[in-house]
């Protein structure tokens, strides 16, 4: 759950520069994609061990394996300047809980968070 205060603007900021972001899978969404028969989902899911820290890398091309730049389930809103998730509601949950913080939203570039009144 994103921290109070966060307010998705829809910019697509954190879905169009994955190389700024981490990448991995939860147990659960790999079991939540399995249950809902979303093949198509984890087509670009590749099990990897790097230990404690990823069991699951995501947005794997299917076809050629490399990582990709921006998530695949991304869409541009017709004539507007926002975007929308194709999975939303199966969306991994890294993106559920994105951002961690205000201040790993200021570290990642997005702006979600409206600024604070000046009360002085």
């Amino acid at each position: 759950m994103p921290p109070d205060g966060f307010e998705c603007k829809q910019c697509g900021h954190c879905c169009l520069e994955l190389e700024a972001f981490s990448t991995c899978a939860s147990e659960n969404d790999i079991l939540r994609w399995d249950e809902e028969g979303r093949f198509d989902i984890l087509e670009w899911v590749d099990p990897v061990d790097f230990g404690d820290h990823c069991e699951f890398d995501i947005w794997i091309n299917p076809r050629t394996g490399d990582d990709v730049s921006r998530c695949p389930w991304l869409r541009k809103a017709r004539g507007e300047d926002r975007y929308t998730c194709r999975i939303h509601d199966l969306k991994p949950d890294l993106c559920r809980n994105y951002p961690l913080s205000r201040q790993h939203a200021e570290e990642t570039g997005c702006p979600g968070f409206v600024e604070e009144p000046n009360t002085s």
